[in-house]
């Protein structure tokens, strides 16, 4: 790899000022087409439309509303008014359905009393002209005593005043027409409301919550209207569904994004200045950073709009941006700590060697980062879809402007990136002396002390299950307390159902698995249809359709139709995300040991030694379990906040691409030490002395830049930026710097077998 890294460096000398052009290029050419990237991010967190008869469809908007007296004249009035201004029809609600009712049974009342009075007539030869008024009286009792009867077998519960409103209806009654009841009366008292089976998932038992549906309107009209009329009638009053949601979600996301990016890059700037003590030397990684971006978002734009012709989710271009800014950093800056370590009157010689020694590092850091994010796209996990092929490219990009790019402008610039602080190598390198010979007398207790801490933290990240709850991990807006509300006031979720479909019933007990389904433990409430050879069970769960519990339960109602042996399909929100947690979790182990083996496996091509890398890849699964359970501890046990699976599966293809970058940078370093005839010892301690500054400084940059995420306002993008930035942190500042070194002083020679032959027993 020396032999072509020297080839190599040779080329970027030769071109520098072409390759320089080149980028700049590509650059102009990239800025009109990556604008477009947001045009195609997708904000939905509910996954398919079809998932869910209600707040998952794209035409529908849930609207909560809570009064101290929902079947109050001024509620009433809330719904007329609505229902002016966004079309009657359009509108699902108690109100809108006792509107139905009183039409369609008057004119029924009215077709039926003709037709038995036509017949009591002509019984008697009679006719409404000719028949005398008591027994006109007499007939008109019996009929509306035959049709009540019949309502009350029905699906409709009458109130006392239903025998005078049919007799109202039959002698016609100004005062018995649907126009004069709704006007004149409220819902507590209209003669005819629909029963309780009908109603119950629209208004809650103490009668202070309703629940309706708008229909085909827009979620940013139909939500400032409301919160303009709302006040007006006394009632608070919520607009929720998948696009309330995303609607919340996309305008704290792109503020948020911008913000957490703007934060990283003055952090890097600062950090990167304090290293070098140089302007020049901090604004060279941003510069270069900005370009890699505008080019890679250009080509997210390309592979996904017009390639896969396909969506990205909303979080996936804020957490490319922020990896790219860490990565690029990291690569960067290394690059240009080791220029300003080998720096002689010749600086062009000295890029070259800075290409053969960090350039090797970069290269393989940057190539096990690739692999890590392109093997976490072959997963196809929920949510993740478009994660390991933005990572992967932009990580990827940032490797070819570091190898490329970065040595161009160093030949072009030579010392003046660093002005006006020339002096070679940095004071701070002398404190790391001391910690080498502190990891040397302590590497037993050092060693011992890692593995307690991982061993309880690896009894939690294999207990503890983390789940999708995305909605307690969204930014706050009325869209997300409607969920909240209605649930708890409802004491069901009535948003979200699970609608579960049996096909074949003929020759099944029906009556046995409705019964089953509506007894188990977290189902509060079921509708049964029944349709030709098919029965349809739409059944409300008592948690918030996003919690575990009710992925709990639904798993249950799952294994129950699969044991079952029934023909069935089952839809809802709790199905979408059930089965992403489901698949995430299952797919943990497979994607460690797949990153695992595949960093064993380009390590040992590199070094051509075994326990090196298999050392490296248990620090790394390690750093893993110990940032996993940092996050825990603090979101879940401290601040009471959900853990999702994004978080851990995120965490663990970063950690295990990324955090190799620190590993690689040392080791790299000792080997070439070595290589040059240095004992084991020395070999340890200068590459820890020489590589140990950068790999902390470089680490805590990366930290601080995924720590910036928690300035988004959208929590699940502030726990994976804290729990990527945890890992980071474990991995730069305590196991590179502290567990690499007292690991290596154990193996000793070993460190390099079978391959590496040019080293001395230390003794």
């Amino acid at each position: 790899m020396e032999i072509n890294l020297n080839k190599f460096s040779s080329i970027i000398d030769k071109h520098h000022k072409k390759i320089i052009i080149i980028w700049l290029a590509v650059f102009l050419i990239s800025i009109p087409i990556a604008v477009h990237l947001f045009s195609i991010v997708s904000y939905n967190v509910t996954g398919n439309s079809s998932n869910s008869t209600t707040s998952s469809s794209n035409n529908l908007q849930l609207i909560v509303s809570v009064s101290s007296n929902a079947y109050a004249n001024s509620t009433k009035n809330f719904f007329e008014n609505i229902s002016d201004n966004f079309a009657y029809k359009n509108i699902t609600s108690l109100y809108s359905i006792e509107y139905s009712l009183l039409n369609s049974t008057y004119y029924k009342i009215q077709k039926n009393a003709e037709f038995a009075l036509d017949s009591a007539y002509s019984k008697y030869n009679l006719t409404p002209e000719t028949v005398p008024k008591s027994l006109n009286n007499t007939i008109i009792m019996k009929v509306a005593e035959t049709i009540k009867n019949d309502l009350n077998s029905s699906s409709i519960i009458e109130h006392n005043s239903s025998y005078d409103f049919i007799i109202g209806i039959i002698k016609g009654y100004y005062n018995s027409s649907p126009l004069y009841i709704i006007n004149n009366y409220n819902f507590t008292n209209y003669p005819i409301i629909p029963n309780t089976n009908e109603t119950v998932t629209l208004i809650n038992y103490n009668h202070t919550t309703m629940l309706s549906t708008v229909n085909n309107s827009n979620y940013s009209f139909v939500n400032s209207y409301i919160g303009k009329i709302s006040k007006n009638y006394g009632i608070s009053a919520y607009v929720t569904g998948s696009k309330g949601l995303s609607s919340n979600i996309e305008k704290e996301t792109d503020f948020g994004t911008f913000l957490a990016i703007a934060i990283g890059i003055l952090m890097v700037i600062l950090v990167t200045g304090f290293i070098f003590r140089s302007p020049i030397a901090a604004f060279v990684p941003f510069m270069v950073y900005g370009i890699d971006l505008t080019i890679a978002f250009s080509v997210f734009y390309v592979i996904y709009h017009i390639i896969l012709k396909s969506t990205v989710s909303f979080f996936d271009p804020a957490l490319a941006a922020i990896l790219m800014l860490g990565i690029s950093t990291d690569y960067l800056v290394y690059m240009l700590y080791r220029f300003k370590q080998e720096l002689r009157k010749d600086h062009r010689k000295s890029v070259k060697i800075s290409i053969g020694g960090a350039g090797a590092a970069i290269l393989v850091s940057g190539t096990t980062v690739v692999l890590a994010y392109s093997i976490l796209s072959g997963f196809n996990l929920a949510f993740l879809g478009s994660t390991g092929i933005l990572d992967s490219v932009g990580v990827f990009i940032v490797l070819l402007s570091a190898l490329t790019f970065m040595p161009s402008i160093l030949i072009s610039l030579g010392k003046k990136v660093f002005y006006p602080n020339f002096k070679p190598g940095f004071s701070f390198e002398n404190s790391f002396t001391r910690l080498a010979h502190f990891n040397y007398k302590n590497r037993y207790f050092i060693i011992s002390i890692f593995i307690v801490l991982i061993a309880i933290a690896a009894y939690f990240f294999v207990v503890y299950q983390p789940g999708l709850n995305f909605l307690g991990l969204l930014p706050s807006s009325g869209s997300k307390t409607a969920f909240y509300v209605a649930t708890n006031n409802f004491k069901f979720d009535p948003i979200d159902p699970i609608v579960i479909t049996i096909n074949n019933t003929l020759n099944l007990n029906e009556t046995r698995i409705y019964n089953s389904i509506k007894s188990m433990n977290g189902v509060s409430y079921t509708q049964l249809t029944r349709k030709n050879n098919s029965m349809q069970i739409l059944t409300y769960l008592k948690p918030l359709g996003f919690s575990t519990p009710a992925l709990n339960d639904y798993n249950n109602i799952n294994n129950y139709l699969e044991a079952s042996n029934v023909n069935y399909s089952i839809k809802g929100l709790q199905v979408f995300l059930g089965s992403a947690v489901k698949t995430m979790n299952g797919d943990v182990p497979l994607l460690i040991f797949s990153l695992g083996a595949m960093i064993f496996v380009v390590l040992f091509v590199i070094l051509f030694s075994i326990y090196t890398p298999l050392r490296l890849v248990l620090l790394i699964i390690a750093n893993v379990i110990a940032a996993n359970g940092v996050t825990l501890l603090i979101f879940h046990y401290i601040l009471s906040l959900p853990f999702v699976s994004i978080a851990q599966i995120f965490l663990i293809t970063s950690i295990m691409g990324v955090g190799v970058d620190y590993d690689i940078f040392l080791v790299m370093r000792i080997r070439e030490y070595v290589k040059e005839g240095k004992n084991n010892f020395d070999a340890i301690k200068m590459g820890l002395i020489k590589s140990g500054p950068i790999v902390a400084s470089i680490g805590i940059i990366f930290s601080i830049v995924f720590l910036s995420l928690l300035a988004s306002g959208v929590p699940i993008i502030e726990e994976v930026g804290f729990i990527v930035a945890i890992g980071i942190l474990i991995d730069s500042a305590i196991s590179v710097l502290f567990i690499v070194p007292s690991i290596m002083f154990l193996l000793q020679k070993y460190n390099w077998w079978p391959g590496l032959k040019k080293y001395e027993h230390n003794k």
